[in-house]
């Protein structure tokens, strides 16, 4: 243990970065090396609640999009997307603190809203990449 440290210590370890830093480049910029390339998705909140928190995420293999409220107990929710042009491509309906889910959904724009029963408690859009 004594050795690792001192290896890691002073110019040893400028040492390592660079070689750190050149493997990774050659890495990510290769392609067919393995490495998946996660899909983003971004959300702007237009309307935020703090009675209701709404939550949007990927689900691990970065296809799912997946939405979660902790809010009041009891209320159904319900998550509408619709692309651009205000057509309809997917919803969802959750009671509290359960997770839905939103099966993969093309690179795009998107306007989302979720209501609350028939209140509505947050909108935005999403950009998926």
């Amino acid at each position: 243990m004594k050795n690792l440290r001192q290896n890691i210590s002073g110019k040893s370890r400028k040492a390592i970065l660079p070689l750190a830093l050149v493997t990774t480049s050659l890495v990510s910029s290769h392609p067919g090396a393995g490495l998946k390339t996660p899909t983003a998705v971004m959300v702007t909140k237009n309307l935020n609640s703090k009675r209701h928190k709404v939550r949007l995420f990927t689900a691990s293999d970065y296809k799912t999009l997946l939405f979660t409220v902790d809010g009041v107990p009891g209320l159904f929710y319900r998550i509408y997307v619709f692309d651009l042009d205000g057509k309809l491509v997917t919803e969802s309906v959750i009671r509290n603190r359960e997770t839905g889910i939103l099966h993969e959904l093309p690179a795009g724009n998107y306007l989302y809203e979720v209501l609350a029963e028939d209140t509505r408690v947050e909108n935005g859009q999403l950009k998926v990449k």
